[in-house]
């Protein structure tokens, strides 16, 4: 076997791989004898089949397989013994077969990429703060979701995320066109009959039950029956009953029936998950600054063929959507320079932190793909089982595991920028974000 490697071009290489006939032919016996004691002949036992009729049958596809055999074997060997760096699509040249095989093929390669030492980004590593305040407004919370609904007493008058009960009517232009029984509404939840939430706040301030609305307002376009959609109506209604969500008592019982022993504890514990909680918002935005300083700052030379087949897709789809819109040829040229510039940033991105996996000794462990399918199935309420055979049945383990790759390596980067020690199983963006087979990427 002889290799030849020549540059072929801008971050291009192009690789002649050479065979000798004795060797071609060492490699098409071997797959015939392979071949032999796999295929079922009739006439001849299972693997016991004649090398002759195999070589009538076979001969074809034999030589097909000991070609591809033989350009893996002197790729693979060509990549490591010259310490080339593939990326991208490769691209079959040319194959001569007079005497014995030579084949050429082109690739482009990863840029030499230089990383900025990690305490230079300035990544800020500030405490979080947890306040009492924090604390108090996450228990109230607590309580009223656990609180229960009730009338409304006598003397209490209507207040916002108050549940009502009305009767009255709809009309247009003196037409009724809507009649309206036991119609429930969430005060400032949402609009009532072309009424914003706060405007339905401010209208039934002070009010109790039994008392008498009237107003003018424009009907919402989903409003029915739609031909009265977008008219300007006059809405009037009693209100029959009133509901309120009463907190429940933030006391010692209250938090047995949380499973804890005593309100002092579940303030604790409440105080543990919020800092946690705002120890991940901290860390995420850490990562979000440290993967902008890394594109901002690292210089880093892009494989034309990789942008332009990434461009490809990315800048039809634009255009495609700004057409659909009705965009202008101005804000449909925009469009495009916009994809181009978003393809160009996820490119260096990609190369960026497959630096960083590389110097770093990154890898994607089994557990962290089986930790990454468990994370998804809790957050999606699927079985574990199921969202791994979409995976593999649509082939997107692949890039799930390059995603859990890159980032770990910025988990690992970040934790160098910090001065701490590195995390001995990053997170790989597990909380907030999962990976997987409903993930937008």
């Amino acid at each position: 076997m002889q290799v030849q490697i020549a540059d072929a071009g801008h971050l291009r290489k192009q690789l002649t791989i050479s065979y000798s006939r004795d060797e071609v032919q060492a490699q098409r016996a071997k797959v015939l004898r392979q071949l032999s004691g796999e295929v079922k002949l009739n006439g001849f036992r299972p693997g016991k089949g004649s090398t002759a009729v195999v070589e009538k049958r076979f001969g074809n596809a034999a030589n097909q397989r000991a070609e591809e055999l033989l350009a893996d074997e002197a790729f693979g060997k060509a990549v490591k013994e010259n310490k080339l760096r593939p990326i991208g699509p490769i691209s079959n040249e040319s194959v001569t077969r007079d005497a014995g095989l030579t084949m050429t093929v082109s690739f482009e390669v990863k840029p030499p990429i230089t990383l900025p030492e990690p305490k230079s980004l300035g990544i800020v590593d500030a405490p979080v703060d947890i306040s009492d305040k924090d604390v108090e407004e996450a228990l109230t919370s607590l309580c009223k979701r656990a609180g229960q609904m009730s009338d409304l007493a006598e003397g209490e008058t209507i207040a916002e995320d108050d549940s009502i009960t009305i009767s009255g009517t709809v009309t247009v232009g003196g037409t009724e066109i809507r009649k309206l029984h036991d119609f429930h509404h969430l005060v400032g939840g949402y609009p009532l009959f072309g009424k914003a939430p706060a405007d339905v706040v401010s209208e039934l301030k002070g009010k109790s039950v039994g008392a008498q609305i009237a107003y003018t307002a424009t009907l919402p376009a989903s409003f029915t029956p739609a031909e009265h959609a977008g008219k300007e109506a006059q809405v009037s209604f009693t209100i029959q009953g009133a509901q309120r969500l009463r907190a429940a008592a933030a006391d010692d019982d209250f938090a047995k029936r949380m499973g804890v022993e005593s309100i002092a504890k579940l303030r604790e514990m409440m105080r543990t998950r919020i800092g946690a909680s705002k120890e991940h918002e901290a860390r995420q935005k850490q990562i979000k600054q440290l993967a902008e300083a890394l594109i901002d700052k690292v210089q880093v030379d892009l494989p034309p063929k990789l942008v332009e087949s990434a461009l490809t897709d990315s800048v039809a789809q634009a255009v495609t959507r700004a057409e659909s819109e009705k965009k202008s040829a101005d804000e449909i040229e925009k469009a495009k320079a916009e994809a181009t510039e978003t393809v160009k940033k996820g490119v260096k991105r990609f190369l960026i932190l497959d630096a960083i996996v590389e110097t770093r000794g990154i890898a994607v462990s089994r557990e962290d793909l089986e930790d990454q399918i468990r994370m998804a199935a809790s957050q999606t309420g699927r079985k574990p089982e199921e969202i791994a055979k979409q995976l593999k049945e649509s082939g997107q383990i692949n890039q799930v595991m390059q995603e859990i790759r890159e980032a770990k390596a910025l988990e690992v980067f970040l934790d160098e920028a910090l001065g701490r020690p590195a995390t001995h199983n990053p997170t790989h963006g597990a909380v907030g974000h999962v990976h997987g087979p409903d993930c937008a990427h």
